[in-house]
């Protein structure tokens, strides 16, 4: 089902040293968010630990929203499939490492959107890829309710690491296409 504002925009782009200005007044309310936005993405991308995706938007100077992504792995116990379903200790995954939502746009369905673009990536990836992981703060329940609503679980038996954090993870094998949300990706 595609939302009323994936008309507004069509596309993710990726970050780029010539598009880190559009991060420059981004504020989605997390000051660590924030900063990695601001500060750390690029330079991160650049070592090739992750990629980072700006929402394009209209004015072209904004950015609601961005995403990055990391390869991941998530063992397969933890999965609850069974040994023949997973033939290795470790499950491959896309890590969403990162999420953001600038204030300005938050409740309009911005974040759903960039988890189905997480999940078209995952499903479009060179290699095979069958979940999505991320983690995410016990104390922070409007994102646990978003992910869990999403088709992210929680591994059985998984507590909160000693930062409580909690491990959550999407099968793509049993989900819906991504595709379906009308975002796009412009090349680099």
């Amino acid at each position: 089902m595609q939302n009323a504002l994936s008309s507004v925009f069509n596309e993710l782009e990726p970050l780029t040293e010539a598009s880190r200005y559009r991060v420059e007044d981004f504020d989605c309310g997390d000051a660590g968010m924030n900063s990695f936005v601001k500060e750390h993405a690029w330079r991160q991308q650049r070592k090739l630990l992750n990629r980072t995706f700006l929402v394009r938007y209209d004015p072209p100077d904004s950015c609601p929203g961005f995403i990055s992504l990391s390869t991941a792995h998530i063992a397969s116990q933890l999965t609850g499939l069974f040994r023949n379903q997973l033939v290795y200790e470790n499950a491959p995954a896309l890590l969403i490492a990162r999420m953001g939502v600038d204030r300005r746009f938050q409740r309009r369905g911005f974040a759903r959107d960039l988890m189905a673009a997480a999940r078209l990536v995952a499903q479009t990836l060179p290699a095979g890829c069958r979940f999505l992981v991320l983690h995410v703060a016990v104390a922070n329940t409007p994102a646990l309710a978003l992910y869990d609503s999403e088709g992210f679980r929680v591994p059985e038996g998984y507590e909160p690491d000693e930062n409580g954090l909690l491990l959550m993870f999407y099968d793509l094998a049993t989900r819906k296409p991504a595709g379906q949300v009308g975002l796009s990706f412009a090349s680099s």
